[in-house]
């Protein structure tokens, strides 16, 4: 069976684009995340389509879904150090929005869930990522 392989760490980190400036922080997300929800589903690489994208905000979650064509499996190991590379980015803050950095966005008390799927829509893995992992 076919695995993930660590060029996804890099898709995981994709959808932070730039947004506009709003009025707070969840004014500016539940924008992007509008935006961002409009264009799905949307190819982004390598077998990967981001198929939604939805803002909880009175969970306070970002939460994107993708699509991985040709993967059946994914194991525990992989999916932690697949985690551990999307910290690492974060941690680097090398994707930020406009007006607000990732790791503000943390450390305010939001969470980003991403769920990946088989093509079939079979969960595969999700990550979630909080202040507490920085």
């Amino acid at each position: 069976m076919k695995k993930t392989s660590k060029f996804f760490i890099m898709l995981m980190a994709l959808p932070f684009v730039l947004m506009s400036c709003g009025n707070s922080v969840a004014d500016g997300i539940k924008k992007e995340l509008q935006k961002q929800k409009s264009q799905c589903p949307q190819y982004v690489g390598n077998g990967v389509i981001m198929t939604d994208a939805n803002f909880y905000e009175r969970d306070k979650v970002l939460e994107y879904i993708y699509s991985l064509e040709g993967v059946e499996y994914v194991d525990d190991t992989t999916v932690e150090e697949l985690k551990e590379a999307m910290i690492e980015v974060f941690n680097n803050d090398i994707s930020a929005y406009e007006k607000f950095s990732v790791k503000m966005i943390l450390k305010s008390g939001y969470r980003f869930r991403y769920i990946y799927n088989d093509t079939e829509g079979n969960k595969l893995y999700e990550i979630d990522i909080t202040k507490d992992d920085l």
